[in-house]
């Protein structure tokens, strides 16, 4: 059996999808060791896999922290340079923990045979791939890019996204960092461009379908499109249906706070009310109090056990978090979203492109909300895609399909040519 070293990006909407990957792992026999945040621990571990922590910057508590909509050139570049220090951060914690020796070659007991990396945290995880010429998987919990196409590119060339501007001093800090690391690892050779590109890598998961993504028809044989990896049973104790027999509005713009989440949240309500609907909303940090009283067709919670949710919910009013947007699918449920960021809006765009669901400004009123809920609803075209989404989903393999992929690295052997040096 093989060991899985696998370095995690510390947040919920990266570390959930590889969560029943994890488990078909361990249950197939493979030692797994996973890098997280302490704050992870129990999450991970409830897999089987063993959890290496490191001293994470990221907080463990996000409330109070408010996340711009849309960051400025100097937000997106200080957010860059912090990415790069934080991937790299679990360095020294994972060569103690695989017991590293004098010669800096792995101890035979301890040495990984395959490493899994975030495509997010990908610095450290490649990195370690490199220097101990290993094969390596490169998880992707969104949408990807390729050599000819990239949804993100094509949103900057639009207008509709942002890039840092390289020249600003926190990125140039970043690619200082990445240099520095690639030359303590002796990897001198290794560009930092080609490095952050990452042209060497062999094998990508996707956890969506390949259905679902834009230039879906550029992606070679590298990509993987295994669909979201949901876990088996999971909130099935958590919540139950409404006695009303109202139809279930689920309400959710994820675990951070974003600006106006209340405002935006109330005006959901109440558009949610005029349908007739009952509303189980996920309020996050947002003051309970603000909503003044809601009434008995109006459910409150600090947080949503969302697949329990899902399983009885007629729509989904949803930030457009990739990991929402699969799990509405996956229960067949369409989506009227509000997305919050840049990458939100990509996925808000492409749910309205294929008829999954509508796309709304965060400002949208309550008058628009009533519409865009009544039309997910009843519109014929919109449940036959949602309904086709969902079949397709449940064909792309998942979990299973994700640890194949592992396995296949493993066997295969093959190393990145970039570590050729």
């Amino acid at each position: 059996m093989a060991h899985v070293l696998v370095l995690a990006f510390p947040a919920t909407g990266h570390i959930n999808p590889t969560l029943p990957v994890l488990t078909v792992l361990v249950a197939r026999g493979h030692r797994v060791s996973v890098v997280v945040p302490e704050q992870y621990r129990s999450t991970v571990e409830a897999t089987g896999a063993r959890v290496l922590t490191y001293p994470s910057m990221v907080p463990t508590d996000w409330s109070g922290v408010d996340i711009p909509r849309h960051p400025d050139a100097e937000q997106l570049a200080k957010a860059q340079c912090d990415t790069v220090r934080e991937t790299l951060t679990p360095l020294p914690s994972v060569v103690a923990d695989l017991d590293v020796n004098a010669d800096g070659d792995v101890d035979g007991s301890e040495r990984p045979d395959v490493v899994v990396y975030d495509v997010l945290g990908s610095a450290a995880g490649r990195l370690l791939s490199l220097a101990w010429d290993l094969p390596s998987v490169v998880t992707c919990p969104t949408f990807v890019g390729n050599e000819t196409f990239s949804p993100y590119a094509r949103a900057v060339a639009e207008g509709e996204a942002e890039a840092p501007d390289p020249a600003h001093p926190a990125m140039v800090e970043a690619g200082a960092i990445l240099r520095s690391a690639l030359d303590t690892w002796g990897l001198s050779d290794v560009t930092v461009g080609d490095f952050v590109a990452g042209s060497g890598d062999r094998c990508r998961v996707v956890f969506l379908p390949r259905a679902f993504h834009p230039g879906e028809d550029t992606f070679d044989e590298r990509f993987r499109f295994v669909g979201p990896c949901l876990r088996s049973g999971a909130d099935d104790d958590g919540w139950s249906p409404p006695a009303s027999g109202r139809p279930v509005v689920l309400v959710s713009l994820g675990t951070l706070g974003y600006d106006d989440s209340a405002a935006l949240l109330r005006r959901v309500v109440e558009a949610v009310g005029k349908i007739g609907g009952h509303a189980v909303v996920s309020i996050g940090e947002v003051d309970p109090a603000v909503f003044g009283d809601v009434g008995e067709h109006v459910e409150l919670h600090r947080r949503v056990p969302q697949l329990a949710v899902l399983r009885h919910a007629a729509a989904f009013v949803s930030h457009a978090g990739m990991n929402s947007t699969m799990e509405a699918l996956s229960h067949g449920v369409p989506l009227v979203d509000v997305a919050q960021t840049g990458e939100q809006r990509l996925v808000a765009d492409q749910v309205e492109a294929l008829d999954c669901g509508r796309a709304l400004d965060p400002s949208a009123s309550v008058e628009a909300l009533v519409a865009a809920l009544d039309e997910v609803r009843s519109s014929d075209s919109v449940a036959a895609a949602v309904a086709a989404m969902r079949q397709v989903i449940h064909s792309t393999g998942g979990a299973v399909a994700a640890a194949d992929a592992v396995e296949a690295a493993v066997l295969s052997g093959v190393r990145s040519p970039v570590a050729a040096h």
